[in-house]
């Protein structure tokens, strides 16, 4: 079940943010200032396998694998970043986020609902 972190780090300068966790999925939120949905991304396989899946207002949808960082031999850890990726399953990440999200309030949960489901088209 995703639950939120109300900690969540926000930026001066930048559209205020909400991140929600869960085992399988993090999802992070971002709102313009009518607190509009403007961008949105579900990291999702969480692991060795990590994907993001983003969707911007202005852009649609990019999905990348995530690097963690690790298994870098004789490195330090590194910050995780986004590298290309071509393997995307629309289906299987709605399963997932639909099963983790069932407590997300009504109106962000069936705007996403809608997106992943533009997503496949």
């Amino acid at each position: 079940m995703l639950k939120e972190i109300h900690s969540a780090k926000q930026v001066a300068g930048e559209p205020r943010r909400r991140w929600f966790v869960s085992p399988q999925l993090d999802l992070y939120v971002w709102y313009g200032p009518q607190d509009d949905v403007i961008q949105f991304q579900i990291c999702y396989n969480k692991g060795p396998d990590e994907r993001a899946l983003t969707w911007m207002r202005d852009e649609g949808f990019s999905h990348h694998a995530v690097d963690d960082g690790e298994g870098r031999v004789l490195h330090m850890k590194s910050s995780p970043v986004l590298a290309a990726s071509t393997e995307f399953d629309p289906a299987a990440l709605r399963r997932q986020f639909t099963k983790a999200a069932r407590k997300l309030e009504h109106d962000l949960y069936e705007f996403i609902i809608h997106q992943l489901d533009r997503s496949s088209s």
